[in-house]
């Protein structure tokens, strides 16, 4: 999971649904994928792909932080916290779902 939170959008190839050759990991992505990317997006051609929804700290490293909204890139500690929230609904046991479950080879997300 870290290394799709350290893409940038410019290691995103849109029309081919695949990362930009030297990007930090190899990935493709689906039809479904391919329509929310521009959503999630939304103009931005430079910084990171999946940020925070606030503005980054001063200390932030430029690296780290969009140049167009000033916002963070987001940590794994909060995409597990949005993710475990986002599941919890789907969860039989009301618990959600950890991104441990996205690496389950089997295809089934398990708690």
């Amino acid at each position: 999971m870290e290394h799709v939170l350290a893409l940038d959008v410019d290691h995103l190839d849109l029309p081919a649904r695949r990362t930009r050759p030297g990007a930090p990991t190899r990935l493709s992505w689906g039809e479904g994928t391919a329509r929310l990317l521009p959503l999630l997006l939304a103009g931005r051609t430079a910084g990171p792909v999946f940020v925070t929804a606030r503005r980054a700290p001063a200390t932030t490293p430029p690296a780290d932080r969009c140049p167009v909204t000033g916002r963070g890139r987001l940590s794994y500690r909060r995409a597990a916290e949005l993710f475990t929230a986002a599941t919890r609904p789907l969860d039989p046991c009301g618990h959600g779902w950890t991104l441990l479950a996205l690496r389950d080879r089997d295809g089934a997300a398990a708690p």
